[in-house]
């Protein structure tokens, strides 16, 4: 379903659940009384710890359309063909090559990036970035979940360092006195400030 903007976390805190490693055995019950969008698998951690979940890759979502239509929170994508044909409960915003946009969701070479502009779309003032860690301990880790659909290399992390480049650079026109604000604990992302998860968790 096509889907104009509603800005419902207007003004408020949005932690967004990325897919890095470095969330394995992390304790998702600090995320409870938060507002949380999830990156891809994430809608699997249940709702009451994943808000809404987006995606933007369509081999993705034909591995998990069934388990995702009985998730009973917002679902978003900007899948270009999606956008043109969808479920009635999968809300479709339009998708953009680069950078960050009001009216539509900028791909910027992976979903995490479409989560930030998803989550300044919906209002937040400030975006908490959760394992965005752009590098993988081995071949075999690349996840914190285990149902890979397709497995990142080096390449893809410079590729998605590239796109966060064009949200950094975008932000402060596109989206003025907002934040994004790195709270991964082991991330090779540099271009948003860095602080300790547990200064805000």
């Amino acid at each position: 379903m096509r889907w104009n903007p509603i800005p419902f976390w207007s003004g408020m805190d949005v932690y967004i659940i990325g897919g890095g490693p470095s969330l394995i055995g992390f304790d998702w019950n600090r995320l409870t009384n938060k507002l949380t969008l999830g990156c891809n698998d994430a809608y699997q951690l249940g709702p009451a710890i994943c808000k809404a979940c987006v995606f933007g890759d369509l081999k993705w979502f034909a591995y998990h359309d069934e388990e995702l239509a009985k998730f009973p929170n917002p679902r978003f994508t900007n899948e270009p063909s999606l956008y043109v044909h969808s479920p009635d409960w999968l809300l479709c915003m339009r998708r953009e090559g680069n950078g960050l946009h009001q009216n539509a969701l900028g791909w910027n070479g992976n979903t995490g990036a479409v989560a930030i502009n998803l989550a300044l779309v919906l209002g937040a003032q400030r975006v908490f970035l959760l394992g965005y860690d752009m590098k993988a301990p081995s071949k075999n880790l690349v996840n914190w979940h285990v149902h890979n659909v397709s497995k990142p290399n080096m390449n893809s992390y410079e590729r998605f360092k590239r796109g966060m480049e064009s949200v950094k650079n975008n932000l402060p026109s596109v989206f003025p006195g907002r934040e994004i604000i790195n709270i991964g604990p082991d991330s090779d992302l540099d271009c948003f400030p860095k602080e300790p998860i547990d200064k805000f968790l």
